[in-house]
């Protein structure tokens, strides 16, 4: 649907028009609406086919189109009507026929059809409208007579069901059209009210290097449709990119913003920042003597579904969960429109999870009806990016990208997030469970064959004794083509072969929905992919470019602001997320990198070369690299150690607690908890201990913000180099086949961006100050080096234990 609301016309499908409504409809949580759509084209033709061989002189498939008047707004319509026939003049008898797939067993009563399937009648009411409006003289007789068919099809067995409609369904024609008009009205209401935005500053005093971005923010998007910026952690990117997006809306270059991160932390930080941005935002005066309690703009933190999740286990199945059932009928009880039409308020989780135990209707199916109310749209990349979650947004009945403003923050991780949300795994042990399951539920032989033939695969899987490197696991070439070509045919008996879903269970339709979404040749064009086998009896199919995906979506958005404190290199940056600089690119970027003069003097950074902490040589220094955290914590303490595995930040921390007993020691927890519980586990961690040993890359790490000025010195402890396995070989064959430097592209790139990462979060405003060591020889090779932020790359060499009790030591003053 395209709305042109200053010019009141809508363009939409016929299709689009009839199944409308102001809320987005309840969904049923698994996944067998992707085989019903390619069912449902099966049965199309082989009833159209059919009709063919029985004379009876239907025109297979007509696009009908036109305008439709109604209260001042012009409808745009264009469909494509299943099966019309056409008597000859100057008797004029038109027969209009739409054919429907249905789950549910036929044959089903007239009021029980109409009732559950509103908009096939209503797409028959509005072709034969469009054809009376716009094709009179097209018609031998200007009041030609009609035939309205719904031809009904059980999905599972072909069963047919006819309905045909008279005078006494038009009003609901009516009905539709008011319907959408009023959502059009509402639609102009509420971008009148986005532009009436005042945008105040976000910060009352900008701070150092914010004077004039919004400018520059402005001059690069009038050269580009993505801007990159990158600025350290503490310069206040999130404020300053909703202070943009609030400009937007109100200069009416945009009608929605869609704010997407890698981290629920992240999306907790960005709503704080909103929030005080539109309590400083105001609409005009008005002269009605009521006070408007309508907020400026509107917004929605949208969370995964299993946060929503009212039911004692987690599995999205209408079988399994009682709130997934009969929603079509609870829907119309349960009067929840109220809480999207009447209220513009802010719902929390746990307004919806009431909501949901009152009316018995899951409460992610609550937020997904309600979202599209709402102007500003909070969530994880994979409500773009992901097969599986990007329905929520593109279903969405007002939804545009074009007219979307996008802001990706934690920019830095974008191109290994969509790998991996591509990346998928096949066990034998799972195959074999849901051929087990499609048997019980009679589904064809052929489909349970190429099943069997998968497992077995599967079974045989074992990594290539000729592989140089068997560690890799990498396939042999055969079991991947057989691999693959497995999974097409499989993925095209789907698209061919009625499928008893309605019996199936949670865990093979997921299996099943895996196969067809992540299907090697369906996305060969944009995605690139590599097979291994990670245990005996499974095959991972992982995915190590996804670049031309993420063009092809960002091509899609009004505009893109890219967050991100690390982006260097650049020009590898832009290859990972499909946008290389180059002339003929119909996707140009700039980049800003404003100035941040409070960093300059706040690292102290010093190379270690005493030590090689590579994985064949660490455990050598190991009694090197624990006195150096213990000379840290006694000199300028409380000191934090980065170290790149779990594994190796434990054998440390051991030998500290040996060595040197009498030092209070802290070691990472495994699992992260809470934004909140990570904040107040570093608090009191870095106010009773002598030392905290973290891991790079990790949430402690990468996702709070506790640890700016709380550290008196920092210790790196390894470039944190990725292992060497048989995805990073792939990335590094695949850089150099595409003519890059495949080692730098594939462990160097992500390991010293981890490095920038964490030394970034120890500095968030200008007093404070910390000493960092870079605790390995390899910091100080030219090409490790060069990458590090500008204000690490230090000429400050530790080469004996006594120059770095020196170093440490030292005061400012000294130095």
């Amino acid at each position: 649907m395209h709305i042109d609301a200053p010019n009141r016309t809508v363009t939409l499908s016929v299709g689009e028009f009839a199944s409308f409504t102001p809320y987005a409809t309840p969904g049923f949580g698994g996944v067998s609406a992707v085989w019903r759509a390619q069912l449902g084209t099966e049965w199309h033709q082989r009833i159209q086919k059919e009709s063919a061989e029985a004379g009876e002189g239907m025109q297979d498939e007509v696009q009908i189109s036109g305008n439709l008047r109604w209260r001042n707004w012009t409808l745009r319509l264009k469909g494509r009507i299943d099966q019309l026939k056409q008597s000859p003049a100057p008797n004029t008898q038109l027969h209009l026929r739409e054919i429907k797939t249905v789950s549910e067993p036929l044959p089903l009563s007239r009021d029980t059809l109409l009732e559950r399937y509103l908009s096939y009648p209503l797409q028959l009411l509005t072709y034969r409208e469009l054809m009376l409006r716009e094709s009179p003289s097209a018609l031998a007789n200007p009041e030609p007579n009609f035939t309205l068919e719904l031809l009904f099809v059980e999905i599972g067995s072909g069963l047919t069901q006819s309905l045909r409609l008279d005078k006494q369904y038009d009003a609901m024609l009516v009905d539709q059209l008011d319907a959408l008009v009023d959502f059009l009205e509402s639609k102009q209401e509420r971008l009148a009210r986005l532009r009436s935005l005042t945008v105040k500053p976000v910060y009352e005093t900008p701070r150092p290097g914010q004077e004039d971005i919004q400018e520059r923010l402005d001059h690069a998007f009038n050269q580009a449709k993505i801007t990159l910026l990158e600025a350290p952690t503490g310069y206040g990117k999130t404020g300053v990119a909703w202070e943009y997006a609030a400009r937007r809306l109100a200069a009416g270059q945009c009608d929605r913003v869609l704010y997407l991160t890698s981290k629920s932390t992240g999306q907790t930080e960005a709503l704080t920042r909103l929030k005080a941005l539109l309590q400083k935002s105001q609409a005009p005066k008005t002269q009605s003597p009521e006070p408007s309690t309508s907020p400026p703009a509107t917004f929605w933190h949208i969370r995964n579904k299993q946060e929503h999740c009212i039911h004692h286990e987690f599995r999205c199945s209408r079988q399994t969960c009682p709130y997934l059932a009969e929603l079509h009928e609870k829907w119309k009880r349960s009067g929840l429109q109220r809480l999207y039409l009447l209220s513009q308020d802010e719902l929390d989780l746990e307004t919806l999870q009431a909501e949901g135990r009152l009316t018995g209707i899951c409460p992610y199916e609550i937020m997904r009806a309600g979202l599209g109310q709402r102007d500003i749209w909070i969530g994880d990349y994979n409500y773009l990016f992901s097969p599986a979650s990007a329905r929520l947004l593109s279903e969405q009945v007002d939804f545009d990208p074009a007219r979307t403003f996008l802001i990706i923050d934690e920019a830095h991780n974008l191109p290994s997030r969509v790998q991996s949300t591509y990346s998928c795994e096949f066990q034998a042990l799972s195959v074999y469970a849901a051929i087990e399951d499609l048997s019980q539920a009679n589904a064809s032989r052929s489909l349970r064959a190429k099943l069997k033939l998968l497992a077995s695969i599967l079974t045989e899987a074992s990594p290539d004794s000729k592989s140089p490197k068997p560690s890799a696991q990498n396939l042999s070439d055969t079991v991947a083509l057989d691999f693959k070509h497995n999974i097409q045919q499989i993925a095209s008996s789907l698209n061919e072969e009625p499928l008893p879903y309605e019996d199936l269970q949670p865990d093979t339709l997921e299996l099943l929905f895996q196969i067809a979404s992540t299907r090697p040749d369906k996305n060969a064009p944009e995605l690139t992919f590599q097979t291994w086998t990670p245990t005996p009896g499974a095959i991972r199919l992982e995915c190590i470019d996804a670049s031309k995906l993420i063009a092809s979506q960002l091509s899609q958005y009004n505009a893109a602001l890219f967050l991100s404190a690390t982006l260097n290199p650049l020009d590898s940056y832009l290859d990972e997320i499909g946008l290389p600089p180059t002339p003929h690119s119909t996707l140009q970027t700039q980049h800003l990198s404003p100035p941040a003069p409070w960093r300059e003097n706040a690292y102290d950074v010093a190379i270690d070369l005493r030590v090689d902490t590579r994985y064949k040589t660490r455990s050598a220094h190991l009694q090197t690299t624990a006195q150096t955290i213990a000379t840290a914590a006694e000199n300028a303490g409380p000191a934090v150690a980065f170290f790149p595995s779990y594994a190796y930040a434990k054998q440390a921390y051991e030998t500290l607690q040996l060595k040197h007993p009498f030092l209070r020691v802290a070691l990472q927890p495994r699992s992260g908890g809470s934004l909140a519980d990570r904040n107040a586990y570093l608090e009191e961690t870095l106010a009773f201990h002598d030392a905290l040993i973290l891991i790079l890359g990790s949430s402690y790490a990468e996702g709070v913000d506790t640890l700016g000025g709380k550290a008196g010195s920092a210790i790196i402890v390894s470039p944190a180099l990725p292992e060497m396995n048989v995805i990073q070989e792939s990335k590094r064959e695949h850089h150099e086949r595409l003519g890059n430097n495949g080692f730098e592209r594939a462990y160097l790139n992500p390991g010293i961006q981890k490095v920038n990462q964490a030394l970034g979060r120890l500095v968030r405003s200008p007093e404070h100050k910390v000493k960092a060591l870079l605790h390995c020889q390899r910091f100080a090779d030219p090409k490790t080096k060069r990458l590090l932020d500008p204000l690490y790359r230090s000429k400050n060499y530790i080469q004996t234990d006594e120059e770095l009790k020196q170093w440490i030591g030292s005061s400012e003053e000294q130095r």
